[in-house]
């Protein structure tokens, strides 16, 4: 069995390749312009097509290439997860393929990929200026997909993503606003209402980003006084835990969904929504539920000097700010829809003034009694 490389004449410049295996002929590019590198591309060919041709002889399937399986990936898993996952994963395994289909790598099988191939993908995303948090989602992403490949796909024996040592990164240390600081954020809200609901319900509630968009009036008992976070996949609603709660609200949440009832509940645009697009954008009609705030409340952190502020910090800064007054934490663990208790006490980032009740008790009480 040889390979013949060869030019087209007038068409692309790129070499090509044919070859004969089992009395089959094969055409394909060889997607360079040098010649060397040309027959080696062939040659590595010509060898994958004679191991297919070998398993052919047996039964055995055809090896999957990593293309397909990144195809399958988009089709079984990512719908699996949250909307706001699966545009983030999607945009991830567009990286992926440019590396590993387009890129160098020329969609090698799935069985050929190894872990110096995964840390290369890596490192090259570090050399383009993508932030270390972002190079952690594409390795976990990678992870994420090579394990089903494992299991329950059986088309691989191991991880190799499992194999290579996740990049290192400077942890994010939130930004834990204090009482003077939040009133300054609700003030430079004012012009846009559905933020200004949101930093209230945020600072309030201390529920995440996601769940507060998602929030309809039909959730909110203005009665009793609370309101019900639901993870409801059928009509496109999740929460992180997967398990939906019921909590009571504020003084202060509850006066400003009223304020915003009264004004945007029954007006046009009709929406159940409770953050609901007011005018037509590129994407969305007006009564749509609103996708994002981030750059809205972006923009309006950063002349008060809050430019690192994330929204996500407002809920660091509520569970900070109930463990420091007191609360049990597994009460807060369970306001906040935790999983366990250790995801509270990772939030304890104490503010410096909460911190000064230590110094002002001079004297401690001295023990009585005897141990049991």
């Amino acid at each position: 069995m040889r390979v013949h490389i060869y030019h087209r004449k007038g068409e692309t410049p790129y070499w090509h390749a044919q070859a004969y295996v089992g009395g089959k002929r094969y055409r394909f590019s060889c997607l360079t312009e040098d010649k060397t590198t040309a027959r080696e591309y062939a040659r590595q060919r010509l060898e994958e097509l004679k191991a297919r041709h070998n398993r052919c002889l047996v039964g055995l399937p055809d090896p999957l290439r990593v293309s397909e399986v990144l195809q399958r990936y988009q089709d079984e898993g990512i719908p699996k997860l949250r909307p706001a996952s699966q545009r983030r994963a999607q945009g991830i395994v567009a990286q992926v393929r440019s590396w590993f289909v387009t890129g160098p790598l020329r969609d090698p099988q799935l069985t050929s990929v190894r872990p110096d191939d995964v840390l290369a993908f890596l490192e090259a995303k570090r050399a383009e200026g993508v932030s270390p948090r972002t190079v952690s989602l594409y390795r976990a992403t990678l992870h994420r997909i090579f394990r089903l490949c494992v299991r329950p796909w059986q088309l691989l024996a191991s991880n190799p993503v499992a194999a290579t040592e996740p990049l290192p990164e400077e942890p994010h240390e939130p930004v834990l606003l204090d009482s003077d600081e939040y009133a300054c954020l609700k003030a430079a809200s004012t012009d846009n209402p559905m933020l200004a609901l949101f930093v209230t319900l945020a600072w309030e509630l201390g529920a995440r980003s996601g769940e507060l968009l998602q929030l309809e009036w039909a959730d909110v008992d203005f009665e009793r006084r609370m309101v019900t976070f639901r993870d409801d996949p059928t009509c496109g609603r999740h929460t992180k835990g997967r398990r939906s709660r019921t909590v009571p609200i504020s003084d202060a949440a509850v006066r400003a969904l009223r304020e915003h009832a009264t004004l945007f509940r029954f007006s046009a645009p009709a929406s159940p929504y409770l953050f609901k697009q007011l005018r037509p954008d590129r994407s969305t009609q007006p009564g749509d539920r609103l996708a994002g705030i981030y750059m809205a409340f972006k923009r309006a952190a950063k002349p008060l000097g809050l430019a690192n502020l994330r929204p996500h910090d407002l809920r660091h800064s509520f569970v900070t700010r109930k463990l420091a007054e007191g609360v049990p934490a597994q009460l807060v663990m369970r306001y906040v829809g935790h999983a366990d208790l250790a995801a509270t006490l990772r939030y304890t980032h104490l503010l410096p003034e909460h911190l000064r009740s230590v110094v002002e008790h001079s004297t401690v009480a001295p023990r009585t009694g005897a141990l049991l």
